[in-house]
């Protein structure tokens, strides 16, 4: 079986973000492939799905591993093996364009957007990695494609259009239950693109219930309609949502290049309000169809949106429930990625080895 070495910087479980999450899902799935992840840690440890690194040092938001360097070079069979780099790590593009890999495929999930000097240098190098080292770069949305500087400049040839899936659930889902006597589902870690401070304005203002799953939001304990999860299982997520009035999001830049709770939510058949952000989120959740877009950090906006879904006829709230279930079978399942994927990582042996 033909082998697939993910290089990431963090991995699930122990960091909980949407790449992490992406990468564990195809490791997991039953793809035609074997796959690896080759990721950072503070100890080194091994099974069959994960090899990890003792990281060297870190700057900002980047990791380094010299272990992890000397594994890729004298482990990675430069002819035969498919690197595939989940960016941005600009350590690692920039170690990979100095290599002669003959198969590498990027999955270039976000551009880096605060890390301003960072990003001065990081474009550059990814660039010219992008393009002259990528046998294949996938972007997750058409819309991001369009809405990235640094994807606009690979040819679109060598790109390709792949939406996350995710496996969908075991049971059924009623899709013809109100559920806005509920609560407010929001899910995300203290970050400074989540719009936390949104997400407290609202609360505040708003009588309504609400349950808060993610790292960091211990602040929100003061307020009685607010109950928090933090680490809790992907069973008990899945539960929450299936439940919930309505999924919120208050991501406040392109930082959320996707957001994977959106395709959480559409399986569950729960509608979606979330910014109006230049990403693949204004994508996933289509406004008046699967839920509402709000002017991207706008409390008034937002709150109108909010009052317009919980004040929907019945027969309509039902539609964007309908509707959101459907928008996950057709573009968000996990087969439907894995097919793609795969024919990828065929598309470049064939490539090589039958028309060289």
């Amino acid at each position: 079986m033909k082998k697939v070495f993910h290089l990431y910087k963090t991995f699930s479980p122990y960091t909980h973000g949407g790449v992490e999450t992406y990468i564990e899902t195809i490791i997991n799935s039953q793809s035609k492939f074997d796959h690896q992840i080759l990721s950072i840690g503070n100890n080194k440890f091994s099974n069959s799905k994960r090899v990890i690194f003792k990281k060297t040092f870190n700057y900002s938001s980047d990791i380094f591993s010299l272990s992890l360097c000397k594994f890729i070079l004298n482990e990675i069979d430069r002819e035969n093996d498919i690197i595939h780099l989940h960016t941005p790590w600009p350590t690692m593009e920039f170690f990979l364009s100095f290599l002669n890999f003959k198969k590498i495929i990027v999955t270039y999930h976000s551009d880096i957007i605060r890390q301003k000097f960072i990003n001065f240098f990081y474009k550059y190098i990814t660039i010219f990695f992008l393009k002259n080292k990528a046998n294949k770069v996938i972007a997750t949305s058409e819309m991001y494609y369009n809405s990235s500087e640094i994807l606009k400049r690979v040819p679109k040839t060598n790109v390709s259009i792949i939406p996350i899936g995710i496996e969908d659930l075991n049971n059924s889902v009623n899709l013809d239950k109100d559920l806005r006597e509920n609560y407010i589902l929001f899910i995300g870690s203290n970050r400074s693109y989540k719009g936390i401070p949104l997400l407290e304005e609202l609360v505040r203002k708003e009588p309504k219930k609400f349950i808060l799953i993610g790292s960091g939001l211990s602040k929100f304990n003061k307020y009685s309609n607010v109950k928090l999860y933090e680490n809790i299982s992907e069973e008990k997520k899945a539960d929450l949502i299936s439940k919930a009035s309505i999924l919120l999001m208050t991501s406040t830049s392109r930082n959320e290049a996707f957001g994977i709770v959106l395709v959480e939510s559409l399986r569950s058949g729960i509608p979606i309000i979330s910014p109006n952000l230049d990403s693949g989120v204004s994508w996933v959740n289509q406004d008046k169809l699967t839920g509402f877009i709000y002017k991207t950090g706008n409390l008034e906006d937002l709150k109108i949106k909010l009052k317009k879904i919980m004040e929907l006829k019945f027969s309509k709230y039902k539609d964007f429930r309908y509707q959101a279930r459907i928008r996950y079978e057709q573009n968000f399942k996990l087969n439907l990625m894995i097919e793609n994927l795969d024919k990828i990582y065929y598309e470049i042996f064939k490539k090589l080895f039958y028309f060289p």
